[in-house]
């Protein structure tokens, strides 16, 4: 057994293959410590995620004063280019050649102006029109999130190469994933009790201009280091993973769209990319209008509703711990079935009893019912995101065996493309949505009507629909361990022969 550096150890492993045939190789394991290096890339999405999808409506629609229909608008628009970008940052990076491997000089890219244009979304100039606003707010929007792109497409595809082991690679996605959460954890903790603090002139701070200020800078600071951080950390790895073969077509937007014509041609991965398309969706809608039900619903104080967002990062950390007993014993498919079950479930009911008179008004009992409802949420979406990113890790190997490329660019950025609808579908219709309720701009609460307020809960609890139909879509996914093993077994006889 050797180490060649701290990390990786190398060893003899017996591949055996469908026919039988074997032959002794030299393989690697990945150890705990570039794990967590890896894992800690996963944090600039989840900071993103945080302020896509529970502040930024809140800010440019109460605080800015900007219509729930341009804000929804700006961030589709973001989307549409995620269409393009993502994918191809994705296929472009299967086929890069370089001394830093496929992946990492696009990793390296991505930080610093993601940074620079994520400070940039939080603060616009004052004294803009409302249409000047909404161009700010799309240029920086598209701008951030295409910077993200080259970080984190070739991050995801980075994690399914480390392994084609079944279980171990929800383990490394359960682990990034993890990481996530806990910066999220503490940006929030630091959001609450530094930025967003309650004074006795200033009840409501988050519908206030100043603190997101400083709550930007702070997420861009923490995305940029922990980026670079993972990146320089993982670098080590590229000796051992698969390089660009050099008959690998050159890239092109055509050559990107055949690749994920190719892609949407499995039947799994058709199964997964669009129920996670509508799963995003839903949970986007959900977010965006999160911070509207909390404010001006439930009337919680800064402290309630830092107590709730507690609750959701700790229930997803909780998901997170049975995620690999779950794959285990009913595999990968079923956990993501029931990840959605429970998170539609358990986001929608507090807002159902609501409209049906039996929630409390006594935040004393309102808070620790809240923080319990949005933990199962978070916990369901969380089992379900791991779950599905694993997923795609395994039909990256099923394409390698039917077409002879490993191309998990092209996967992760398709499916990376499908969760970003989380925040930009789920803006543009809850934007849409706050419209068509009559929901008062720059307002307070106490001051919304109360016919507002039941049809904005009427809507809230409606979205829960689009789940009855995500499910029906996930349910064709066959890519079973069984029948994972098979392919990793198939695999092994290629390279025997």
């Amino acid at each position: 057994m050797l180490e060649s550096a701290p990390g990786i150890v190398w060893h003899r492993e017996r591949l055996v293959g469908v026919s039988g045939l074997a032959e002794s190789v030299t393989k690697a394991t990945i150890g705990w410590r570039l794990k967590c290096f890896y894992s800690l890339g996963q944090a600039a999405e989840s900071i993103k995620s945080f302020g896509f999808g529970t502040l930024l409506l809140l800010y440019y629609n109460q605080v800015l004063g900007l219509s729930g229909t341009y804000s929804g608008i700006a961030v589709f628009i973001a989307v549409a280019c995620d269409a393009i970008s993502d994918p191809a940052v994705g296929s472009w990076s299967d086929g890069f050649r370089h001394r830093l491997g496929r992946r990492h000089l696009f990793m390296y890219a991505g930080a610093v102006p993601l940074g620079i244009t994520y400070y940039f979304l939080f603060w616009p100039p004052e004294g803009l029109s409302e249409f000047q606003l909404f161009a700010w707010f799309t240029t920086f929007a598209v701008l951030s999130r295409t910077a993200l792109t080259f970080f984190h497409v070739p991050y995801l595809s980075l994690g399914a190469e480390m392994t084609m082991n079944y279980q171990e690679r929800t383990q490394i996605v359960a682990l990034r994933t993890a990481f996530g959460m806990v910066a999220s954890l503490l940006v929030v903790m630091l959001a609450w009790n530094y930025f967003f603090v309650e004074t006795p002139d200033n009840s409501t701070p988050q519908l206030t201009r100043e603190p997101y200020f400083k709550y930007a800078l702070l997420s861009s600071v923490v995305m940029m280091g922990m980026m670079l951080i993972s990146s320089w950390g993982t670098q080590r790895l590229v000796p051992m993973l698969s390089q660009a073969a050099k008959d690998h077509p050159p890239f092109s937007l055509a050559q990107v769209y055949r690749d994920l014509y190719q892609a949407l041609k499995n039947k799994a991965f058709f199964a997964l990319f669009w129920g996670s398309l509508l799963f995003a969706v839903y949970a986007g809608i959900q977010g965006a209008l999160s911070m509207h039900l909390l404010t001006f619903v439930w009337e919680l104080e800064t402290s309630g509703i830092e107590f709730t967002q507690y609750g959701g990062i700790i229930g997803g950390l909780l998901g997170i711990s049975l995620i690999t007993t779950l794959h285990r014993k009913v595999d990968k498919r079923k956990t993501l079935i029931i990840g959605v079950s429970t998170s539609a479930c358990a986001g929608t009911l507090p807002v159902a009893c609501y409209l049906a008179g039996l929630m409390p008004d006594d935040p004393a009992v309102l808070v620790p019912i809240l923080v319990t409802t949005t933990a199962l949420s978070a916990g369901g979406i969380l089992l379900a995101a791991v779950s599905g990113s694993s997923m795609t890790g395994d039909i990256a190997d099923e394409h390698e065996l039917n077409h002879g490329r490993r191309q998990e660019g092209v996967f992760f950025g398709s499916h990376n493309f499908a969760l970003k609808c989380t925040s930009a579908l789920g803006n543009l219709a809850a934007g849409f949505a706050l419209d068509i309720v009559s929901f008062p701009v720059n307002t307070k609460p106490g001051e919304v009507p109360e016919t507002v307020l039941l049809d904005f809960g009427t809507v809230y609890v409606s979205i829960a629909l689009i789940l009855v139909v995500a499910l029906w879509v996930f349910w064709p996914y066959d890519l079973s361990q069984e029948r994972h093993d098979h392919i990793k077994r198939a695999l092994a006889d290629r390279k025997v022969a």
